[in-house]
């Protein structure tokens, strides 16, 4: 026994002498703040949706979350900023699905936004709505497509954003309808929401959370959502799907990446404290509310999601010929 002891101290000692612990990193992380970034306006949808997570996330892992907006071109400067931050967790990415769209939007990146970063995991899944002002002429998403062949190139749709999902949503409703609504990119969701409010743009692909309001309170007509079920903010909205296009489905989504070479184990703990954010009553209230899906994925599902997305979505801007700039 004393000599069991005696070897059990000595190795601690010696551990102990060469910065060596029986403990990972990860046990005692986050020993800090743990900052996120959000590469769009203050306000922006990814920031609301992060936000339903980021409280309880912090909770979770016994450390605060701030966020931080670091807007500019395109969401690629805050996206750089994490993308060359130290690996240790502390500096997050909180980013739409746009990230993984960079590649076919921007010619000349001065970061990697697929290889420079370690995806963690989902905030929520958002499904889009497709609307007109109140004033306009059309009554239903057929009604739409409808006008659309009647009148080539005179309908207009707009985003919130070039090569965003709701602009990439447009054009694969162009390609299925054989039909060509020109597209308008907008800086951002709110700025659209105005214009097609006042009928200065025809058609908006939108999130359910931002439309939501303006439908409810009857300054825009919902034609349609694009995912594969209707949805409970919206429940008598029909899908694309039910509207024409079989088997259409398309869900936005808001997640977190780290830096490359982030280690495993504070990955893993991270996405495993979103998970249990999402599944807390209060968390899945405010998500409904917002017409969001939690997200079940792990880390290592979400890296294969990810690339899954990025080579489904990069196919159809090439198809739909928008150019890296």
């Amino acid at each position: 026994m004393r000599f069991t002891h005696f070897c059990s101290t000595a190795a601690l000692v010696i551990g102990g002498a060469f910065g060596v612990t029986p403990a990972h990193a990860a046990d005692v992380y986050p020993s800090t703040t743990i900052k996120i970034i959000s590469p769009h306006q203050a306000g922006s949808t990814t920031e609301t949706f992060g936000r339903m997570l980021s409280v309880e996330m912090g909770e979770l892992l016994g450390q605060p979350i701030i966020i931080e907006s670091h807007a500019g071109a395109g969401g690629t400067i805050g996206a750089r900023e994490v993308a060359l931050s130290k690996p240790d967790g502390y500096t997050a990415l909180m980013n739409a699905s746009i990230q993984v769209m960079y590649p076919g939007m921007y010619k000349n990146l001065s970061f990697d936004p697929i290889k420079d970063f370690t995806p963690v995991g989902v905030f929520g899944f958002a499904p889009m709505v497709v609307v007109v002002g109140e004033q306009s002429s059309i009554k239903s998403f057929k009604d739409m497509i409808d006008t659309a062949r009647a009148n080539p190139t005179k309908l207009s749709f707009a985003s919130g954003g070039r090569g965003s999902l709701p602009h990439l949503v447009g054009e694969v409703v162009n390609e299925r309808s054989n039909v060509k609504m020109t597209h308008i990119a907008y800086n951002g969701t709110g700025h659209a929401l105005i214009d097609v409010t006042g009928g200065h743009v025809d058609i908006l692909y939108a999130s359910v959370a931002s439309a939501a309001p303006l439908i409810k309170s009857g300054k825009l007509r919902a034609l349609a959502v694009t995912s594969a079920k209707r949805v409970d903010l919206l429940p008598e909205v029909p899908t694309i799907a039910e509207s024409g296009l079989p088997d259409f489905d398309v869900t936005s989504w808001y997640a977190l990446w780290m830096p490359k070479n982030t280690p495993k184990e504070i990955v893993d703990k991270v996405n495993k404290a979103m998970r249990d954010a999402s599944a807390k009553p209060a968390v899945q209230e405010r998500l409904k509310q917002n017409g969001m899906i939690p997200s079940t994925l792990t880390a290592e599902q979400f890296a294969a999601f990810c690339s899954a997305e990025s080579a489904r979505w990069l196919a159809v801007m090439k198809r739909a010929n928008i150019q890296a700039e």
